[in-house]
């Protein structure tokens, strides 16, 4: 990192960025007061006359509790990260999925934030807040800025979390460094137990995505989430904007399902959820991370798609909960 520990602790101090765990009480004085000129425009504009970080930040207003928004260097770029919880809370970090940023988490937040300290990264090659500042889009670069991160937060043994390609990104940083975390929680992974199957709501995503039109937006949403009705109109306002206007993540080719030996080093608790109607997993996914995986939970959601962490947020937030809360038997091989 050479020159950069300066550098980080300079910005740090006028960002506000975490040192280890930050000390202070989080209040939602670092968002938008619900009262402020500022926030009624956000929630009363029309979303296309929002640039996508003001998209991002009334996503924000749906958070319903206090959060800090972290801006972190790195050797890599600018890390986006939107903290909560308790300072003194186990760690539990959130990776997000393809072609959507931290704010996806808005249905979980409250619920995960009320014992545990959660930080929500925007992935560096996404489209959220996180700012890449060089050519290298690679796996190995991603690895590397992930734990830089945890690193200069000196976050030990935290819990890691991923949906969908946060998921698969997940499993990469639990292999590189299984010693570092204390579990792993798989919300519908894309590619990592099971490659992706030819389907109709496959080929209508394809398509859609080559020619995203807001009248097609809602049979989009169809092949993505059981309870299209549930998400909030203003986090489909963001999601419409990124898909037609975010990159194809450089990592797309990159994406497969791991082997036998890969997953069964993965010797830390594992929590693998996913829908019954989820484009990327099955009941097959499952029966394979229970066979293989020595220490898993893996189940199937009812009533829920790919989105299962919108679709069935009350549900998912008690599995997490449950599972986090779940002490290992370190005197047995007992999970």
């Amino acid at each position: 990192m050479k020159n950069c520990i300066p550098l980080l602790f300079v910005v740090c101090l006028l960002a506000g960025c975490e040192q280890g765990r930050f000390n202070d009480d989080i209040t939602k004085a670092y968002g938008l007061p619900d009262n402020s000129s500022e926030y009624q425009d956000l929630i009363t504009r029309e979303p296309e006359s929002l640039n996508k970080y003001e998209l991002y930040n009334r996503v924000l207003t749906l958070w319903d509790t206090p959060y800090r928004e972290l801006k972190l260097p790195t050797s890599n770029g600018t890390t986006h990260i939107i903290v909560s919880g308790p300072a003194d809370g186990e760690v539990l970090i959130l990776l997000h999925g393809m072609n959507v940023d931290s704010t996806m988490w808005y249905p979980n937040v409250k619920a995960l934030s009320q014992n545990y300290r959660v930080y929500a990264i925007d992935d560096i090659l996404g489209p959220g807040k996180s700012k890449l500042d060089h050519d290298d889009d690679s796996l190995e670069m991603v690895i590397s800025w992930y734990f830089e991160i945890f690193d200069a937060l000196k976050l030990e043994k935290p819990i890691l979390a991923g949906a969908s390609q946060g998921g698969w990104i997940a499993t990469n940083l639990a292999l590189a460094r299984p010693q570092r975390f204390n579990k792993l929680i798989l919300l519908s992974p894309a590619q990592t137990l099971t490659w992706l199957e030819p389907s109709v709501d496959i080929l209508s995503n394809l398509l859609f995505s080559l020619n995203p039109q807001r009248e097609g937006l809602r049979n989009n949403l169809a092949t993505l989430s059981s309870n299209v009705d549930g998400i909030e109109q203003m986090y489909i306002d963001q999601f419409f904007r990124t898909i037609t206007t975010a990159s194809t993540s450089p990592l797309l080719m990159d994406m497969k399902p791991f082997d036998d030996e890969q997953l069964s080093a993965l010797t830390m608790p594992v929590l693998f959820l996913a829908g019954d109607n989820d484009m990327f997993n099955n009941q097959d996914s499952v029966d394979r991370a229970i066979k293989i995986m020595p220490c898993v939970q893996a189940e199937i959601i009812s009533n829920s798609g790919h989105f299962i962490s919108v679709d069935q947020a009350k549900i998912v937030n008690g599995k997490i909960i449950e599972f986090v809360a779940k002490r290992q038997n370190k005197q047995t091989t007992e999970c």
